[in-house]
């Protein structure tokens, strides 16, 4: 078994086996992960309409839907609004860097995401 695979394994039997609460955790770190990415090939004009882009601002955006998706209006009141509502501008602000190929919208997004996990970590142990 290869590096790569055995490393693909480990990652999909951590998913696999994690807390719904550590599956978040999990998702926001995708998110920045492919939000950092994309804001380096933003910043270089070579790059920045590159198809490797738009794939992980795509990824970023697909993580952040899915996140808006599962949250529970029902129990979750005001915190799933304010959520809510979060998600809604970090998918407007990527749809917006997509668009226009520049920086801005992804470092806000990055601003929201890194604060979200935040908090996230400071309630929820490794």
């Amino acid at each position: 078994m290869s590096y790569a695979q055995a490393a693909a394994t480990y990652q999909r039997n951590a998913v696999l086996t994690a807390s719904p609460e550590k599956l978040v955790k999990l998702l926001y770190d995708g998110a920045i992960k492919n939000l950092e990415k994309g804001r380096a090939g933003l910043v270089d004009q070579k790059t920045a309409r590159s198809a490797e882009v738009g794939n992980s601002l795509g990824k970023a955006m697909g993580i952040v839907g899915e996140l808006r998706a599962s949250l529970d209006h029902a129990a979750g009141g005001q915190i799933a609004r304010d959520l809510d509502r979060l998600y809604e501008f970090s998918l407007d602000q990527l749809s917006q860097a997509n668009l226009t190929r520049t920086p801005n919208g992804v470092e806000n997004t990055l601003r929201v995401l890194r604060t979200l996990k935040e908090g996230w970590d400071g309630i929820i142990a490794n």
